[in-house]
């Protein structure tokens, strides 16, 4: 298991992250990880399926060291909100230590 990031990471430290878990957990190409872009669809831009959706989901919470709620993962629209959502409950557990 690897640690926990600071709490202090650009969106585009969350990105390269993002793009290091679809590589490793989801299996996408370097070319399918050229399509993970801030304003791309988070469906079409990782190649989500229910299956992946869960291997994403506990892939991120774990490599982050952050818990989700399911209304949150439902209402991302694209890469940039989830990026933002990353960075944000990395705020609020900064804050929290």
């Amino acid at each position: 298991m690897t640690e926990p990031p600071t709490t202090q990471m650009s969106p585009q430290e969350i990105l390269m992250k993002l793009k290091q878990i679809a590589q490793e957990q989801l299996n996408l190409t370097p070319e399918q990880l050229t399509s993970i872009q801030p304003d791309a669809p988070v469906m079409e831009a990782l190649r989500l399926d229910s299956l992946a959706t869960v291997v994403l989901i506990s892939s991120v919470e774990r490599e982050f060291g952050l818990t989700f709620e399911p209304e949150q993962w439902q209402s991302l629209t694209n890469i940039k909100d989830l990026v933002v959502m990353i960075q944000d409950g990395l705020a609020a557990q900064g804050a929290k230590a």
